[in-house]
């Protein structure tokens, strides 16, 4: 077939892809927020699928409402939170006092004449939320095409959780940055000396596999020896790690991070989860966790320091790639070869199947 023209491949895809991709992406959870950024009594304004969203706790409850009043579409998130009678906790629009309760709908207004009823149109849409791993997730959809992920590990007391640490938005679509961080084999090309020596840039013997909603991989690689990730090395020399990857289709993913010679007794953590803002614009939060060097303190600065140099290496060379939206395999745009990158071809199908639009 005949290649793509340049200006094709290196154009924003179309409002109709575009609109697809928010589509299909809907129906799953996506973090928002780190918990401890939503104070009691306060409104935060979040963006997720060019979705303009206000969060909130609200009698006991974390909410997430359209940001935008039904009145004359002010945003909600500019407003307060105040009590209101038989209602509760409500959402009062800056604009004229619209109040919304947890579920979007408008129980006073104050501008109705005496004896006049509240419209039933009066109302925002109510998004599902849920807290874990100290994040505010949240499903644009009415029901989720998967629960949130089981994660091991972040809820064991085997182990000492890391901050959350949160990044500024990547300009680039959240299937790539997943799938920058599933792709092993460009480690010693872009993370020389920290993930991966060029050396040895030979692929892992891959084992990829589903589980439910998880797509798991399981390899051997060298990596160079760091205290970083040790807790105790020598950085001039190379050791063999297994590596166990779970994603939680399809913006989740979680590595299990053992030395071969440790017998199992040492483990590292490290997970993130990317929030789609917008179809090139994706947030990365992400943590760690250890069951090892239990008496230190939780933030070690030199392993803080490792993973912002390895984010920061990632993401100038996600944001040139192009197109904008994974293309799909017929285009040949891509040439992922066997066996090297069966985990990426394998991520890259599922996501085919579950809908998420990967036109050009």
């Amino acid at each position: 077939m005949a290649m793509q023209s340049s200006r094709k491949i290196t154009s924003a895809p179309s409002l109709e892809t575009i609109d697809q991709y928010y589509n299909a992406m809907r129906p799953f959870w996506h973090p928002v927020l780190p918990s401890e950024d939503l104070a009691d009594g306060k409104l935060c304004g979040v963006e997720l699928l060019e979705e303009p969203l206000v969060l909130a706790r609200l009698n006991g409850q974390t909410v997430a409402l359209q940001d935008l009043c039904r009145h004359f579409q002010a945003r909600l998130s500019l407003g307060a939170i105040e009590k209101v009678a038989g209602s509760g906790d409500c959402i009062i629009c800056p604009y004229h006092g619209w109040q919304y309760n947890a579920e979007g709908h408008c129980v006073r207004i104050p501008q109705l004449t005496p004896g006049r009823q509240v419209p039933r149109e009066a109302r925002v849409p109510a998004y599902h939320t849920q807290e874990r791993y100290g994040l505010i997730w949240v499903c644009l959809a009415e029901k989720p095409r998967f629960p949130l992920p089981e994660l091991p590990g972040l809820e064991d007391d085997r182990f000492l959780l890391g901050p959350i640490r949160r990044y500024p938005s990547w300009t680039a679509s959240a299937p790539r940055v997943i799938m920058a961080a599933l792709d092993d084999t460009h480690a010693p090309w872009v993370h020389g000396g920290l993930l991966g020596d060029r050396s040895h840039p030979e692929a892992p013997d891959h084992m990829v596999g589903r589980d439910g909603q998880y797509l798991k991989v399981q390899f051997i690689m060298l990596q160079p020896d760091n205290r970083a990730l040790a807790g105790h090395g020598n950085d001039n020399q190379l050791r063999e790690v297994q590596i166990s990857t779970l994603v939680g289709m399809p913006n989740v993913i979680h590595f299990q991070i053992q030395p071969r010679d440790a017998d199992g007794q040492q483990c590292m953590i490290i997970w993130q989860a990317v929030s789609p803002r917008r179809y090139n614009q994706t947030d990365t939060y992400w943590g760690s966790a250890r069951n090892f060097n239990l008496s230190a303190p939780a933030y070690d600065e030199e392993f803080e320091k490792m993973q912002d140099l390895v984010r920061e290496q990632d993401r100038r060379v996600v944001e040139s790639q192009r197109p904008w939206l994974l293309p799909p395999f017929w285009t040949k745009l891509e040439l992922p070869l066997r066996p090297a990158d069966l985990p990426l071809i394998e991520y890259h199908r599922w996501l085919e199947e579950l809908g998420i639009s990967l036109a050009l």
